[in-house]
């Protein structure tokens, strides 16, 4: 597989990141406030955008698939598993400002744990998030996902040290698992 596949959900389209997504992708990403918290350039440029989608359409399925979300025709944010060994992967999103607070970020996130359980047959899938960032733990509450617990100082984000929040779902834990699996 050199890119992942088009998911579709029922306001979304997540599909690769493709090199006309530049002006898409500086819209969202230049509101300092999407960057908040994650380690993003501040403020971010067209350049960084630039560069952003550019390694973002380089396939790297052995370490990742990136796809970006696109809701009304626009893209609106990215999502990715990052493959940490053969059966686990961590899971991390962002999405524009605009769309928060309405089931959007959930709703992609559930689409790309249900492939990551149902067609890589993945174990495990984790994510972290800065724990100031509540909004980003209710994703993961909502997709099932159980706090694991806090790692202390883990990163650097805007020169502040920051604790990171871990949460984990297993394939066995899945709401969305075709019944009869274990």
């Amino acid at each position: 597989m050199n890119h992942p596949p088009d998911l579709r959900t029922d306001r979304l389209l997540l599909r690769p990141f493709r090199s006309d997504d530049v002006d898409d992708v500086f819209a969202y990403a230049s509101d300092p406030e999407w960057g908040r918290h994650l380690p993003v350039p501040q403020p971010y440029t067209r350049r960084d955008a630039e560069e952003f989608v550019t390694g973002a359409t380089v396939p790297k399925p052995e370490q990742r698939l990136k796809w970006a979300i696109v809701h009304e025709g626009r893209v609106s944010g990215g999502i990715e598993l990052r493959f940490r060994d053969h059966d686990s992967a961590e899971i991390g999103y962002s999405l524009a400002r605009p769309l928060w607070g309405r089931g959007l970020a959930t709703e992609a996130a559930a689409s790309v744990v249900g492939y990551g359980f149902e067609e890589l047959d993945l174990a495990r899938i984790w994510a972290a998030a800065d724990v100031r960032n509540v909004a980003s733990w209710r994703v993961m509450e909502k997709l099932g996902m159980r706090r694991e617990g806090q790692l202390r100082s883990r990163r650097v984000v805007h020169g502040e040290r920051v604790d990171d929040v871990l949460y984990a779902l297993l394939r066995e834990e899945w709401p969305g698992r075709t019944s009869g699996e274990p």
